[in-house]
């Protein structure tokens, strides 16, 4: 008895559980941040916020698997090869970033993008500095540097949740500037704690190793790549077509959407490396237990999410959202879209272990091809309302869990 209590206790003290346990509280803080903004701003205010965050999201998919495959090989490499590719991928963010400015003065210049030309380069300097922020998370977990991450996350959400609060004052400018802070912090934080995950500036570095960085990345990238395609492209629909005052009514949706996939994020990252390096050791039956853990950890998590939400969602919104009470049922709309989604994350991380990258692209392509097709025929066919979207979503989403879920079961009895 003894035993278990202390084994338990070791187990609830852990890094990697005080990181869930910080994930969940640095989520808290966001759902309060975007809490605030709801009941601050109106619906074309929101709409605004809605359109830079998938301003923001759209840059993050340009690392093109630069990240991605940096940080499978963070999670087993040499010290050696590491520093090769830490610079490796600095020259990449430098390189990112000049591209995009130069695509923000040819924007600015021939189109009229409905912003000035400060936040278009502030929304530039967000998106890149969010992205790299990701990469030194992603150099945090595959080097277990769990308690420095866990410091990082919880100082950026407390000090970014202090500045937006100041929106009530300020207005949206509070809102940019805590959007900037936070990413900010987890780098500055991390590199002060761990100054060893700094990067060298080596321009033969990225030379010889960038390209094979990427190839090892792009394939697993293109999973979630497709994925935020699918709703990158709806919200724009959305906007064309319904206009930014109906994209800000979203903004209950972008709330629940964050919060609901903060802890399923948090335990893929936790399975990753160790998933990784299970198989390179080809410890096969770890590998198997491990795998069935991550599944009953996310199946377990969103029976109580479904509960919660059915029992409570209509009520919590009616007291202190009442203006967003319309907006409810769209979160039953778009919950099976999560569940799918996250319900294949064991088998896209088992895939990109054993390396079967064509596996990951042809469930990408048949997420997105299904959903730019159901999506094209709505367009065409109906008047499009809000709910049509997120159902089309969640469609798509369960053909991408089929098909992983066939492949998975199929090479795991061969």
């Amino acid at each position: 008895m003894e035993n278990k209590f202390s084994r338990l206790t070791a187990l609830i003290t852990s890094p990697k559980s005080k990181f869930v346990i910080i994930t969940f509280v640095v989520s808290a803080i966001g759902f309060f941040k975007s809490f605030i903004l709801l009941k601050i701003f109106d619906f074309e205010k929101l709409g605004i916020i809605a359109l830079s965050q998938t301003v923001t999201t759209t840059i993050s998919l340009l690392q093109i698997g630069a990240v991605t495959g940096a940080y499978r090989l963070f999670s087993y490499k040499r010290e050696n090869i590491l520093k090769r590719v830490n610079a490796a991928l600095l020259m990449f963010f430098v390189f990112l970033t000049i591209l995009l400015c130069i695509a923000g003065v040819v924007v600015d210049f021939f189109y009229d993008t409905g912003i000035s030309t400060s936040i278009l380069f502030l929304l530039i300097i967000i998106g890149v500095t969010s992205l790299y922020s990701n990469w030194v998370t992603c150099k945090l977990l595959g080097t277990k540097n769990i308690f420095i991450l866990n410091k990082a996350q919880l100082s950026s959400a407390i000090v970014s949740f202090v500045i937006t609060f100041l929106a009530k004052w300020i207005g949206l400018p509070a809102v940019l500037a805590g959007l900037l802070i936070q990413p900010l912090i987890i780098i500055g934080v991390a590199y002060l704690i761990v100054p060893g995950l700094i990067p060298g500036i080596s321009f033969l570095s990225f030379k010889k190793y960038i390209l094979k960085i990427i190839s090892l990345g792009f394939v697993p990238y293109l999973t979630t790549g497709l994925t935020l395609f699918n709703s990158q492209l709806g919200r724009w629909v959305i906007t064309f077509s319904l206009g930014t005052v109906i994209l800000g009514k979203t903004f209950l949706i972008t709330l629940f959407v964050s919060l609901v996939s903060v802890f399923p994020g948090a335990v893929s990252n936790l399975f990753f490396p160790s998933i990784i390096e299970k198989y390179e050791l080809n410890l096969k039956a770890d590998l198997k237990a491990t795998l069935k853990r991550q599944y009953l950890i996310l199946g377990g998590y969103y029976l109580l999410v479904m509960l919660a939400t059915i029992l409570l969602a209509n009520t919590m919104v009616r007291i202190f959202l009442p203006k967003h009470i319309e907006s409810v049922y769209l979160i039953y709309t778009i919950f099976p879209s999560l569940l799918f989604l996250h319900l294949s994350g064991p088998a896209i991380t088992f895939f990109n272990a054993a390396k079967k990258f064509r596996l990951i692209l042809f469930g990408s392509l048949i997420s997105v091809f299904t959903y730019v097709g159901l999506l094209s025929l709505y367009v065409i066919l109906e008047k499009p309302s809000l709910g049509g979207f997120f159902i089309i979503e969640s469609i798509s989403a369960f053909f991408f869990f089929i098909f992983n879920s066939y492949y998975f079961n199929k090479l795991n009895k061969s």
